[in-house]
């Protein structure tokens, strides 16, 4: 048997919390086109045979500090390294991003005199290693940690000997084992789950069999309803918006049902600015519905329950830099 704590780890919007859910075969985490839609460590226990890994999905790790930062970003920052520090392994996640070429000007006028426009080159796919992925890339290093790469996104690459210079690019780095594989799609999960079987301790099962997660119900609550305010809104508004619980109470099932679970759920989405509340409630509410009508949706099919879900929207200002308001918003510093 083996079993081991492995930490998803790489810059914002990546691809972790994609691979966490392909990997477990289920919607766990929340994903969504935006960075940093992940604020907190999440837990999903993955078993085979005589297998089990619990993987750590993690907050993209960024710059915590500067203009527009916030003591959220910083709390962030905070749960990924500490990931880093209490797991037996790291699959490191970068991905595979068009870089543009440089435009190519033809000498010389036409017979008209007019300057020709520039010729477009396509966007190539590759791995783009700016200050802020080599930050990461050392962050992570400095941890000890045994380490695997996973270069994700590779279903958009159309020829594969695209790869091989991007392989050299990370050998160049110091990894000796590299996984190119697509998170959405699944291409190569499975051989990157046995490399990291190759890097956790063999020992007894750290969870039940049963075991997916450690979180709450009630936590499902304030992530999938954050989740519809990133996909919905736009700008600094869905960073701006905390999640809480004010019910969750299971309502008993008529005999004969067809439905095996029915809740009520009530929870309230603090906003940061006043003009961040009426964006989030809409025009005559619409918005709100809106982001309940799928949050809803995404609840039942997370429970296995008939959802009655109730929004409310407050205005905490400052809170993402009031220590006391982020830890009553759940963000524990």
């Amino acid at each position: 048997m083996r079993a081991g704590f492995v930490a998803l780890v790489g810059r914002p919007n990546v691809g972790k919390s994609t691979l966490l859910n392909q990997i477990l075969g289920e919607k766990l985490a929340i994903a969504t086109p935006r960075p940093q839609t992940t604020r907190e460590r999440l837990l999903g226990v993955f078993n085979r045979d005589a297998l089990q890994i619990a993987f750590i999905d993690t907050p993209g790790l960024h710059r915590p500090t500067g203009p527009g930062r916030t003591r959220l970003n910083q709390f962030m920052v905070d749960e990924a390294k500490q990931a880093l520090a209490d797991v037996d392994a790291v699959v490191v996640l970068v991905e595979l991003e068009p870089i543009p070429e440089p435009r190519e000007r033809h000498r010389g006028r036409d017979k008209k005199g007019a300057e020709p426009e520039p010729t477009k080159k396509k966007k190539k796919l590759g791995m783009r290693l700016d200050a802020a992925t080599l930050l990461m890339l050392d962050e992570v290093k400095a941890s000890g940690r045994p380490m695997i790469l996973a270069i994700n996104k590779v279903d958009q690459l159309h020829d594969k000997l695209q790869l091989l210079p991007i392989l050299e690019q990370v050998h160049n780095l110091g990894y000796a084992t590299v996984v190119p594989i697509s998170a959405k799609v699944g291409t190569s999960v499975a051989t990157l789950l046995d490399e990291v079987e190759k890097m956790v301790p063999e020992g007894e099962a750290l969870f039940d069999a049963d075991t997916l997660t450690d979180r709450a119900e009630r936590w499902f609550v304030t992530e999938f309803v954050r989740e519809q305010v990133f996909l919905l809104t736009k700008r600094e508004v869905p960073y701006s918006v905390a999640v809480t619980v004010d019910e969750f109470e299971e309502k008993p099932v008529k005999p004969g049902s067809k439905i095996e679970r029915e809740l009520r759920v009530s929870a309230t989405i603090s906003v940061d600015k006043e003009a961040h509340k009426r964006i989030l409630v809409g025009d005559g509410g619409r918005m709100i519905r809106e982001i309940g009508s799928r949050a809803r949706h995404e609840l039942g099919q997370r429970f296995e329950a008939l959802v009655h879900l109730v929004l409310f929207v407050r205005v905490d200002e400052g809170w993402t830099q009031n220590p006391h308001k982020l830890r009553e918003l759940g963000y524990e510093g």
